[in-house]
C-alpha cells in the first residue's frame, strides 16, 4: 500500500443512521455515518471531557443486541444475570449505558483519573442533594484564594497554564469542595464537575487534545465561576436524567487493582463485553489529561510530576511503553514494522503483545458463545497505513475469539479545528468488531482497507 495516495474521506459512501441497524441488516464491512442530529452527551456522557470516547449509540447497540441472552453450545439458550465487561473503561460510555439496562457491568482502566471519572458518572447520588450542595457550595465559594500554591508540588511554570486570577478561583473552588460536609460520593460528583472546567478555564487551547497553549492564537478564558456554574447545572440535568432511567437491579463495579490483562475475574463469567481500547500509538492518555492530572493527581495516588510520567508509560498503546516488548511471532509478515518511523516502532511491538496478552485473558473469561464488541480504528500516516483491525482479529482469533461480523462509522468529533491539508496522522472510521468465543457460521471474509483523509484545508470537528 505504501506509495498509494489516500482517497478524500467525503469520497466514501456512508449510510446516514439515526442507530446502528439490527444484525441481521448489517452487511460485513458496510459504513455508516450516525446523524448529526443523534445526541452523544445525554444522562451523564457529557459530564467531562475524555480524549477519544466512542460514541454511546455503540455500546447501547451491543446490549441491545447481545446483553440481554447467551447463546451456548447445541442451540440452547440461557438468560442468567447479565455480566457486561469493559475491559478499557476510559471514563465510562459502556457502564453508563449498562446501569440503564440492568445487571451487572465492570470497567477495568490502568488510569486512575479515568476510573474517578466514571464512578462519577454511574454512581446513583441523589441529584436533589447535589443541587442543594450547589447552593451551599455558591454561599462559600466567594473569591479566590489570597495565596497561590501549585496543586501538584514539583510542576514547574504552573502559570503558564493558569494565569493568577484563574488559578486563585480554581484554588479556592477546589477548596471549598474538599470542604463541604458531604458524602464521598457526592464530593467526587462535585470534583469531576469542577475537573471538567479545568480546560475551558485555562490557558490551553479548547479544542486541541494535547494540553497545548498556542503562542499564535492567545486565549481568553472565561470566568471561573460563571464556568462552572454552568457545568454543574448541566451535570446535574444530565444525573437526574440518568436516575430516572437508571435500571433498579443494576450494579457497577470499578475495581482498582485491575487491568486488561489481568482482569480479576473468574473464568467463564462474562456474557458480554464491550469497548473502544486504545489505538496504536495515537492517544497519551494522561498526558491529554495533565491539567487534570495536577489539580486531581495527589487526591488519586500521583502526588507529583514523577508520578504522573511513571503513569503515562503503563497504558496498553502507550507511545513510550516500560517494559517494552517485541512484536508476537504469529504476526510476522503481516505487520511490517520497518515502515514506521523508528520511534514508533518499540510501542507498536509493545501494543500488539499486550495486545494478545488481552485477547487470551478476555477469552479466559467470555462465557461459551459470549460476544465482544471491540472498536478499533486504523493507524495512519501520509504515505502509509497499518491494518491494525487485520492483526488484531488475528491476535483474537488466536485466543479463540472468532470474527463473527463487522461495520465501519465515521467519527465525526476530533477536538481539532487546525486545517490539516491533506495529512494523515488523524483516525476518521471506526471499525466495530464483533467477535464470538467459538466456531463463528463461515468467515465474513476479509475487510476492506479504506485508507482516507480529510481534503486539504478540512478541519476535524
Amino acid at each position: 500500500m505504501t506509495g498509494r495516495r489516500p482517497a478524500a474521506i467525503d469520497t466514501v459512501r456512508f449510510d446516514e443512521v439515526e442507530a446502528f441497524p439490527p444484525l441481521a441488516e448489517i452487511e460485513h464491512g458496510q459504513l455508516f455515518a450516525l446523524s448529526l442530529s443523534t445526541s452523544t452527551t445525554g444522562f451523564t456522557h457529557g459530564l467531562h471531557r475524555f480524549a477519544a470516547k466512542f460514541v454511546p449509540q455503540v455500546p447501547a447497540w451491543a446490549l441491545d443486541t447481545f446483553g440481554s441472552r447467551t447463546t451456548l453450545p447445541r442451540g440452547r439458550q440461557v438468560k442468567p444475570p447479565s455480566v457486561v465487561l469493559d475491559p478499557f473503561l476510559g471514563s465510562g460510555t459502556t457502564l453508563v449505558e449498562a446501569v440503564q439496562r440492568g445487571g451487572t457491568s465492570i470497567g477495568v482502566d490502568v488510569d486512575p483519573l479515568a476510573r474517578f471519572i466514571a464512578r462519577a458518572k454511574v454512581t446513583a447520588v441523589d441529584h436533589d442533594r447535589i443541587a442543594a450542595l450547589a447552593g451551599e457550595l455558591g454561599a462559600r465559594w466567594r473569591a479566590p484564594s489570597a495565596t497561590l500554591e501549585r496543586p501538584m508540588p514539583d510542576v514547574a511554570r504552573f502559570g503558564h497554564w493558569f494565569g493568577p486570577v484563574q488559578w486563585g478561583w480554581v484554588q479556592s473552588l477546589r477548596d471549598t469542595i474538599l470542604a463541604l460536609d458531604c458524602t464521598d460520593d457526592e464530593r467526587a460528583f462535585l470534583l469531576v464537575v469542577f475537573s471538567s472546567t479545568l480546560r475551558w478555564v485555562s490557558n490551553a487551547d479548547d479544542q486541541s487534545q494535547k494540553t497545548y497553549v498556542s503562542g499564535t492564537l492567545p486565549k481568553t478564558p472565561p470566568a471561573v465561576p460563571a464556568t462552572f456554574d454552568r457545568f454543574l447545572r448541566r451535570a446535574v440535568g444530565g444525573l437526574a436524567d440518568l436516575n430516572r432511567k437508571r435500571h433498579s437491579e443494576s450494579v457497577a463495579v470499578i475495581p482498582d487493582d485491575a487491568d486488561a490483562t489481568r482482569l480479576g475475574l473468574g473464568p467463564e463469567t462474562v456474557d458480554l463485553a464491550v469497548t473502544s481500547p486504545p489505538y496504536l500509538d495515537s492517544v497519551d492518555y494522561p498526558y491529554n489529561m495533565m491539567l487534570e492530572y495536577f489539580w486531581l493527581g495527589p487526591l488519586l495516588g500521583v502526588p507529583d510530576r514523577k508520578s504522573f510520567n511513571a503513569l503515562r508509560r503503563r497504558p496498553i498503546g502507550a507511545k513510550n511503553p516500560l517494559p517494552r516488548l517485541g512484536l508476537p511471532p504469529s504476526l510476522a509478515g503481516s505487520v511490517t514494522l520497518d515502515a514506521m518511523p523508528p520511534a514508533r516502532r518499540a510501542a507498536a511491538a509493545t501494543y500488539f503483545t499486550l495486545m494478545e496478552h488481552h485477547f487470551s485473558e478476555a477469552a479466559r473469561v467470555l462465557r461459551p458463545g459470549a460476544r465482544y464488541a471491540f472498536v478499533v480504528g486504523n493507524s495512519q500516516t501520509l504515505v502509509d497505513m497499518v491494518p491494525l483491525h487485520d492483526a488484531l482479529v488475528g491476535l483474537a482469533a488466536a485466543a479463540g475469539l472468532t470474527l463473527e461480523r463487522a461495520f465501519g462509522y465515521r467519527i465525526r468529533r476530533h477536538y481539532m479545528k487546525f486545517p490539516r491539508n491533506g495529512r494523515g496522522g488523524i483516525i476518521l472510521i471506526d471499525w466495530v468488531l464483533v467477535f464470538r468465543k467459538g466456531p463463528a457460521a463461515g468467515s465474513p471474509g476479509a475487510l476492506p482497507r479504506h485508507w482516507v483523509t480529510l481534503a486539504p484545508g478540512a478541519v476535524a470537528h
